[in-house]
This record gives structure tokens, sequence and C-alpha cells, in this order.
């Protein structure tokens, strides 16, 4: 894939994922989870990929507005934290009520090419270009401005039902799925203090979406505005 240098492409850069991927259970350090997004925005509008990409080390330097040594060790670490790491998934249907699969097949660095060709694995593949017709799709722009992996998670999660403007869960939904730590899975005014009411602020500031929370019998409901237009859901 060729760099993109234009500040236009930039600003309309968009990342889908399938709203399995958003639903499933794990945690990436940030590193590792920009790398993805790397990934993602190249099968935006795919409806297959082969799951061979190309992560230039100059791209990650513009997009995130950090120095060409830090985006060089910044993806390495990423690439080396999706090697290390697993995904759980969910599925509704089928003999599995959880499967969990890795990453990354392969990964390799172009010698003085500032850049990595990584596979991402066969069985992850198709949660990244969509296994039904339900997409979550944000900018890269707007989730590039949170700097907290699992603010991130809950962005994207609210995202993914800024259509209806209301989402209902629970505690437990998100402890178990964004792998929230031990302090915050046992206590709930814990997680209140310490990760919700700081992750809707920053949400509510950096993103388009204006975010408020209720409780209502051990439940939690989010109401969702959002400023930005319907996006197409991918072909």
């Amino acid at each position: 894939m060729p760099e993109i240098t234009d500040k236009k492409s930039h600003s309309q850069l968009k990342i889908s994922q399938s709203n399995e991927l958003t639903e499933a259970a794990y945690y990436l350090p940030l590193q590792a989870k920009r790398v993805l997004w790397l990934c993602l925005m190249q099968t935006y509008r795919q409806s297959e990929h082969t799951g061979l990409f190309t992560v230039h080390v100059a791209d990650y330097q513009r997009y995130f507005k950090v120095s060409q040594a830090t985006a060089s060790t910044d993806v390495r670490k990423g690439i080396e934290e999706l090697g290390n790491r697993q995904v759980t998934f969910f599925p509704s249907e089928g003999d599995y009520e959880e499967i969990r699969r890795p990453w990354l097949a392969e990964a390799g660095l172009k010698r003085g090419r500032g850049q990595w060709n990584i596979e991402i694995n066969s069985k992850v593949m198709p949660y990244l270009t969509g296994l039904t017709s339900q997409f979550t799709t944000y900018t890269l722009l707007d989730c590039g401005r949170i700097n907290s992996v699992r603010v991130i998670r809950l962005y994207e999660s609210l995202c993914q039902y800024r259509s209806t403007g209301i989402w209902i869960t629970t505690p437990a939904w998100l402890a178990e799925r964004y792998e929230l730590p031990e302090s915050q899975r046992t206590n709930l005014a814990e997680m209140k203090r310490t990760f919700l009411h700081p992750a809707l602020e920053k949400i509510n500031s950096q993103t388009p979406l204006k975010v408020s929370m209720k409780e209502d019998e051990g439940r939690l409901i989010f109401s969702i505005v959002s400023s930005l237009l319907t996006l197409p859901t991918p072909a």
C-alpha cells in the first residue's frame, strides 16, 4: 500500500470493523491498536481481503504526530504485542460459546524500507472485513486523538449504536470484554470513578459523540448523540 501523504485523504480515512470484533474481548496496548488501525483502514469498503498488510513507519509518524524514532519503536512494539496476544469471540451460533484466536500469522520487517509486512490470522480476517452486514465505522482522525486504549474500546462500542442513539449494557459485560483491571471489575463505584466518567468526558470533548450515562436496575444506559452524518455501509 503506498503511503498516503495528502492532508485531505488523512482527514477522510475511515476505519471499519465488524460488530463481532467490536464486541470481542481483548486488550491491546496503544501501539498495537494503532498498528491494527493502519491495517483496518486498508480494508474499508472491501468485502474480501487477503490478510496481507504493509505498515509504513512514515504513516504511523504522520497520523499520530510522533517522531520518526518513536514511530519506528512504536510500530515494532505494536506488532510484537499483536503477535503475542489473542482475541476472544463470543459467537451467537454454532458449537462454541467462546473462541480464542491469535491476531497474527506472520510479521516481517523489510530491510532498509521502514515498513513491516504482516499477515493477519486467516480466522480473524473475516472479523476485520465483516462477517455480517453490520459494521462499526469511524474515522482515524477521531479516535487518533484518544491515547487510552480502553477509552478507544468504549468509543468503538458507542459508535456501533450511534444510529439508534442508545446502548444498554452491564458493568460485567464491560469488565469482561474490555478486560478491565480487578479493582474495576469488583467495584462499580471504582469503575465509574476511574474509567467510565473520565472516559465519557474525553469522548465528549475529543470526538463527534456526545454521550451521557445513567444506571437502571444494574444496567448502564448510554444516550448517544453524534454530529457525524450517517456513514455508508461498506460494500
